[in-house]
This record gives structure tokens, C-alpha cells and sequence, in this order.
């Protein structure tokens, strides 16, 4: 214990710290997770997706995507034809983003509205420039968005009116582009629409109230009721309106080129018309979803089930470990010969609802053990060779209270006695996590001591 004292003792300080975010974080609707998608794989639509559990909104309609990182930057992957990714403004005070064809939208905090990519139309370059909007939609070669009082603003292609057309008033409070319509949501929960009616998009649209989400797509609409229940309108030749999921107890809809996706409340993701592409039958499995968009050919949607992510293994691939050979995605292998510690979490990494855990399983029986807890990853996220492990956390950091591993694992359910949310980092802030452990043996080092993997976790309000 002397050697890893002495080693940290410059670095693990035993009160927390809380950084202040040089912005305002919106906190999202749909919650934290990563990024997962299904059907089209072309120019890196799937494969492209940046990963981390990390992320708050993603949304797609053609051959691009964009996605709000936690810390409110953004991502962009995919068609890249119109600048969609070389464009893309820097900084971290977004709130929302949307995605035209190939014009991308993005709402700050302060309700300015940065707009980039294609601009055939204007749908970029006419963008108001005063603040104060609270939500965006993109359509097709139109955008769309809302003021606080709830009034609407749109620019970009008119050939079908979706401009000038527009209702007036106040009290909106959701709006959707479609390929040449667009929807808006009121107050009391009814729908208007207007644009493009080739298909009954517009003049189909349902009478009544009680709507609680809308969404636009190719020549067709969908939208759900208070009871989550979903009802479609418009073209039909794929039975993207015909084929909507019976039942109730959806939380978003989300309409494509010629296919429709839902969201229900198990978390699991429903799709039907247009198998083109696999963008149907193709849909994940899982109960973790937290968000989808439909685009040409392809979605995407927000996997919750991650609580952050594993790094640095130490799996003895160099001289690291000293030399051994752990099991991948466990820590180094101990006096043992066998693979080390693994760290793993599950719960909500969330300040208002803290039902984070972490988990060690693979431990020497009977040897006390701790969590260490840092701001950095050290060496990149790779490490740094300590006693007969990787030293992976650093920074400003701290060491939680010492448990004994009986039968080979344990569960921390605080730090120091404290909610893990309320000893991170602070709100969009990354807390890296790691398990040290005493080894009961002498290792190659002498100094008997070893690391599990780590784990990083961003903490949302």
C-alpha cells in the first residue's frame, strides 16, 4: 500500500471537486445514450457513428447525420457533399439539432440558430439571426422554427408554399419538415399543416386534440395520440400509413422516405412499410432506446443502456502487465495466472436520479480493494505500468473507502459515502473510474498490488 501511496499521493485528493460548465446545458428529453443505427450503411451512415454512450439527440433525414454531444458539441458523419461535416461549427452551447437534405440546423442555448451545408434555397443563409427560438425542424430544402411565444418561422423552398403558408399565431409547441410539407403541434394538442398535399399529407391530417408528437415524412405523416396510440395519413404505396403498429403506448413516431419507426414505452423500436435497404426488418432488438429519426433509407436511435464506457484493458499486449496475458476487456492477469479485475457499472448516471453502481468481479478472494476516481486519462486512456497493472485514471482525483473482495467480486454503491453523482465532476463533466486491488501474492514488480480496467461516465442533471 506504501508504493501506491506514495505514487499518488501527489494526485488523489480526498475532496471532491465540481466543475462549472462555461454554459448552459438544456437537459434532454430523451436522456443520455449511444449512437445506433440500422438499415443503409452508404458513405458511413452506420459504421461512421461516433461512439461513447455520450449523447443527447441525434437526427437524420437523407445521407448524413448529426448528433448533440452531452458537452453541447457536435457531431456529423456520412454524405459530406454540401459541407455538412466540414462546415460544422465549433464550440459546446448547442441544445438541439436537425437535418435536412443537406442543410443541417443547430439550436444554441442562448436560441440563436447556426446554420450550414447545402443552400440552393436558402434554407441555410436565410436563417434569422435573433435569438430567442426554442426549437428547429428541417425539411427537405426548408427549415423551420419556433419562437418562446410559440410562433413559427420558416425560410428555404416554396414551391409548395411551406414558406408563405405558414399558420400564424402563437401557442405551437413542436414543429416537423417533411419532403415538401410540414407539420406543427399546438397547445391543446391539435395538428396543422400545410404544404405539399399531393398525397393527402396536408388535407389528411386528423382533426382533434390530444396529439402529443408529429412527424413528417416522404408525402405522408404520423402522429400519436394521448394514449400513445399512432395514426398515419398520406401516400400509402409501401404501407407506411396502412401498416402503422396496433395498440398504444408509444412515446415518439418517426416518419421516413417511404417507411415509419416508433418508440414505445418498453424502449423497444417498432418499423414497417419500405424494406428498402433493410431499414424495416432490420430494426434493432432491445428494450433501451430513447430516441429515433428516419431518414432516406437508414435511422438511427439513442441506446440508453450505456452508463459510460470501458477503456484501458491492460491486457498484458506489451510491457505492460509485465508481460502476462489478461483476458480482453478485464485488467492485467494477477499472481494467479489468471485474467484480472474487470470494472463494470449499471444504473443512471444522472444527478437527479443516482442509481449508479459499480460492479468488480474476478478479484483475489479475502484482499481489500478501492475505487480511484480522476478528472484524466492518463497516457491517453492507455495507462501507465504501475506495480502489476495499468494506472489508467489521474488528474484531479480521489480514492474511495476500502472494501474487502469476498467470493471474488463486490459493489461499491458510493463514493466516500457519498452518491457517486454527487462526488463526480460536476454536471457534463467526465468522471473516470478504476478498480485497485491488493494482489495476496508477489507479482513480477515485487509490489503486489493490481489494476482492473476503467471506466468513464458523463453525469447529466
Amino acid at each position: 500500500m506504501k508504493q501506491l501511496r506514495s505514487f499518488l499521493g501527489r494526485s488523489l485528493a480526498l475532496t471532491a471537486f465540481t466543475a462549472a460548465l462555461p454554459f448552459l446545458l438544456i437537459s434532454s428529453a430523451h436522456g443520455q445514450g449511444s449512437l445506433e443505427g440500422w438499415g443503409s450503411n452508404s458513405q458511413g451512415l452506420i459504421s461512421a457513428a461516433p461512439l461513447g454512450p455520450e449523447y443527447l439527440h441525434v437526427e437524420t433525414k437523407s445521407y448524413f447525420n448529426v448528433a448533440l454531444h452531452v458537452d453541447g458539441s457536435l457531431e456529423v458523419w456520412g454524405n459530406n457533399s454540401w459541407g455538412q461535416i466540414n462546415d460544422k461549427p465549433t464550440g459546446a452551447d448547442f441544445v438541439q439539432v436537425a437535418a435536412g437534405n443537406g442543410h443541417v440546423l443547430a439550436l444554441r442555448a442562448d436560441g440563436t440558430i447556426a446554420a450550414w451545408g447545402s443552400d440552393l434555397e436558402g434554407q441555410a443563409s436565410d436563417t434569422p439571426a435573433q435569438a430567442g427560438f426554442t426549437h428547429i425542424a428541417a425539411g427537405l430544402y426548408h427549415s423551420l422554427a419556433l419562437r418562446a411565444d410559440g410562433s413559427i418561422s420558416s425560410w428555404g423552398r416554396n414551391t409548395s408554399l411551406q414558406v408563405t403558408n405558414q399558420p400564424l399565431g402563437t401557442g405551437f409547441t413542436e414543429i416537423a419538415g417533411g419532403w415538401g410539407h410540414s407539420l406543427a403541434l399546438r397547445t391543446d394538442g391539435s395538428i396543422a399543416s400545410w404544404g405539399r398535399d399531393t398525397e393527402g399529407q396536408v388535407s389528411g391530417t386528423p382533426a382533434g386534440t390530444g396529439f402529443t408528437d408529429i412527424s413528417a415524412g416522404l408525402y405522408f405523416s404520423l402522429a400519436l395520440r394521448s394514449d400513445g396510440s399512432i395514426v398515419a395519413w398520406g401516400a400509402d404505396e409501401s404501407g407506411q400509413v396502412s401498416g402503422i403498429p396496433a395498440g398504444n403506448g408509444f412515446l415518439q413516431v418517426a416518419a421516413g422516405w417511404r417507411y415509419g419507426a416508433a418508440l414505445h414505452a418498453d424502449g423497444s423500436v417498432r418499423a414497417w412499410g419500405l424494406h428498402s435497404e433493410a431499414a424495416v426488418f432490420d430494426n434493432p432488438s432491445g428494450s433501451e432506446f430513447t430516441q429515433i429519426t428516419a431518414g432516406a433509407h437508414h435511422s438511427m436511435a439513442l441506446n440508453g443502456s450505456d452508463v459510460g464506457s470501458p477503456f484501458c484493458f491492460g491486457d498484458g499486449t506489451g510491457a505492460s502487465c509485465c508481460g502476462s496475458s489478461g483476458q480482453l476487456g478485464h485488467g492485467c492477469e494477477n499472481s494467479f495466472g489468471a485474467g484480472g479485475a474487470r470494472l463494470t457499472v449499471s444504473g443512471t448516471a444522472s444527478l437527479a436520479q443516482d442509481t449508479f453502481r459499480i460492479h468488480v468481479h474476478g478479484t483475489p478472494y479475502n484482499r481489500p480493494g478501492l475505487i480511484l476516481r480522476g478528472t484524466n486519462q492518463l497516457n491517453g486512456g492507455s495507462g501507465v505500468p504501475l506495480g502489476d497493472g495499468l494506472l489508467c485514471v489521474g488528474g484531479q482525483s480521489a480514492r474511495s473507502q476500502v472494501q474487502i473482495m469476498y467470493q471474488g467480486m463486490t459493489t461499491f454503491e458510493d463514493f466516500q459515502g457519498q452518491p457517486f453523482g454527487q462526488s463526480s465532476y460536476g454536471l457534463g463533466v467526465p468522471t473516470h473510474y478504476q478498480f485497485w486491488y491488493r494482489d495476496p501474492f508477489a507479482s513480477c514488480s515485487g509490489s503486489n498490488f493490481n489494476f482492473s480496467n476503467a471506466w468513464t461516465t458523463t453525469w447529466l442533471p
